[in-house]
């Protein structure tokens, strides 16, 4: 009897306060982040700047109903919110912009001392959970125009005083012409971050790079406007290439560098790119797409392993969807850089085990292929079995494991194929014959093992005549659950690619246990013969394409 008193009075006790312990503000594991860029902690230049605009996501961090400040000067605490940095016995407040219960954006104090801290948010006296941040003196995120840290960026055409549009595949700058880059980042300010902002070139080096190219920068300061904000005006090179997706960054101090965005360059109003030129023309403009991949992946694993091996695999992937025509056109398989140039990517969680990036998804609806497609090769006819995510349909081909660990059961050899399609609801039937050539042969492979971040990496191959080359790199750490990776397009015939120092910068280093990261450099290649037109009825562009993909493990140092 006394156990059943006690056991009522417990969950009785339990009932009261837990309402109380559920309101208490909470900051999500690995959440705070630059407002522009969203580079995960993990990657060297995840640290959040003095002087600069941080977001947290989390629950229970503020009002049920949104809040921002109205006037100057701004105020440590806005609608009972107030947010703590803690560093030893040391505490600064940093100054709300933007509260509501899911996400808070703020400006890191400039007289933050540098190194690790804690972050706490406060409700009404409510303490909340301390979450680890990096502080630094300068580290630049550039705003991007669908909020992600990718794609298209916050990037004003000047035309005049009274005209400066925001650039976009339909709104293109010219060479030569001045760009106003909207970005927060680049150091802390003397005169006080809650009161506005005195214009001027902070003592920031700046360095904006389109293309590869460096610009001639004009600006680089606080916006007058506003609190936290940067300016970086810059004249767009004579010399950088034209394209729907020409990367932009900024790097400062000489060595920090800012997450990648896209603007586009070329004749008013029209972009054009010379790889794939008739999927960006699909993606911007609108229409409906469909296609059929078919590719091999070999990876050649050294590293945290007993023996090397060859892992090799076939899979299929299609796929059809209805692409809309919107302000900021931008799927990052399909946006590719210019040819000869690089562009880089981050995101918070394992993009080598199907953590994809922004965006990838189309918003489109989906169109139905039918029945599975038919392939046929020189190993025979298979029918092209899948499962379906997210409206792409794939599956496996065969595989193989070196030192005979696994037998072969690959299909993918070079030859003559015919693919078929059935037809569906909303794609009609279509057959396409294509070549798989032999691969591109990666010649200084397994010359590339422990390679410094800091000087630049050259890829050498042969073979590759007529066939669009491309270099991937990936670098993961699983502890802080952080991404990143490069993509180049090599120039056509080329048989080597040098890549700068910069796109190597934010891959975070291997760790000295080596499982604790993923680390590898893929060259791909994609043969123009393979790229047929698949002409079916519900298509405005069908393609096929065959992709051979040679992979190695590496340690990045």
């Amino acid at each position: 009897m006394l156990y059943k008193a006690f056991l009522r009075r417990a969950v009785l006790l339990c009932a009261f306060l837990t309402p109380a312990f559920a309101q208490l503000p909470l900051i999500y594991n690995r959440s705070v982040y630059n407002a522009a860029s969203y580079l995960p902690a993990g990657v060297p230049a995840g640290a959040i700047a003095q002087g600069s605009i941080f977001t947290v996501f989390g629950a229970n961090l503020g009002p049920a109903t949104a809040a921002t400040p109205t006037t100057f000067p701004l105020q440590t605490t806005l609608s009972g919110v107030a947010i703590n940095v803690i560093q030893g016995n040391t505490t600064v407040s940093a100054i709300p912009l933007f509260v509501s219960t899911t996400q808070i954006n703020a400006i890191m104090p400039s007289n933050a001392s540098l190194g690790l801290a804690s972050l706490q948010v406060v409700v009404n006296n409510a303490r909340g959970n301390k979450s680890p941040v990096r502080i630094t003196n300068n580290a630049v995120g550039i705003f991007t125009a669908l909020g992600t840290g990718i794609g298209p960026g916050i990037l004003q055409n000047y035309v005049s005083t009274a005209n400066q549009p925001i650039n976009s595949p339909t709104i293109t700058a010219k060479n030569g012409q001045a760009i106003t880059l909207w970005g927060t980042g680049l150091g802390p300010v003397a005169g006080g971050d809650n009161v506005p902002p005195t214009p001027g070139n902070l003592p920031t080096k700046v360095e904006v790079f389109v293309g590869g190219i460096s610009a001639q920068v004009l600006y680089g300061g606080r916006a007058p406007c506003c609190a936290g904000l940067d300016q970086i005006v810059f004249n767009v090179p004579a010399n950088a290439p034209q394209g729907c997706w020409v990367p932009v960054y900024v790097r400062t101090s000489g060595t920090v560098i800012s997450n990648f965005v896209t603007m586009a360059i070329g004749p008013s109003g029209v972009c054009t790119t010379d790889v794939l030129p008739q999927v960006a023309s699909t993606i911007v403009n609108g229409g409906s797409f469909g296609g059929a991949i078919l590719l091999r992946a070999t990876t050649h694993q050294d590293v945290g392993v007993l023996a090397p091996v060859d892992v090799t695999a076939d899979y299929h992937v299609s796929t059809g969807f209805q692409s809309k025509a919107v302000p900021f056109p931008f799927l990052p398989q399909f946006a590719l850089p210019p040819s000869g140039t690089c562009t880089f990517y981050t995101s918070q969680g394992d993009m080598l085990n199907g953590g994809g990036l922004p965006g990838m998804i189309p918003t489109g609806a989906a169109l139905d292929l039918g029945a599975p497609l038919s392939v046929t090769g020189p190993n025979g006819t298979r029918a092209l079995s899948f499962s379906t995510f997210a409206g792409v349909r794939s599956g496996s081909l065969g595989g193989s494991i070196s030192n005979n660990i696994l037998p072969s059961s690959l299909f993918l050899d070079p030859g003559q194929y015919s693919l078929t399609g059935f037809g569906g609801l909303n794609v009609g039937a279509f057959s396409a014959s294509f070549t798989v050539p032999q691969p591109v042969a990666w010649t200084n492979r397994d010359q590339l093992n422990t390679i410094d971040r800091t000087q630049p990496l050259t890829i050498s191959w042969t073979g590759g005549t007529g066939q669009i080359v491309a270099i991937f790199g990936y670098g993961e750490d699983l502890p802080t659950n952080s991404s990143a990776d490069f993509a180049c397009i090599a120039p056509a015939g080329a048989t080597s690619f040098t890549i700068p120092p910069d796109l190597l910068a934010n891959l975070p280093a291997t760790r000295l246990n080596p499982l604790q990261s993923k680390d590898v450099i893929y060259l791909l290649s994609l043969p123009n013969s393979s790229l047929q037109n698949l002409k079916a009825s519900g298509l405005d562009l069908g393609l096929s394409a065959f992709i051979n993909i040679n992979g190695k493990m590496v340690v990045w140092q």
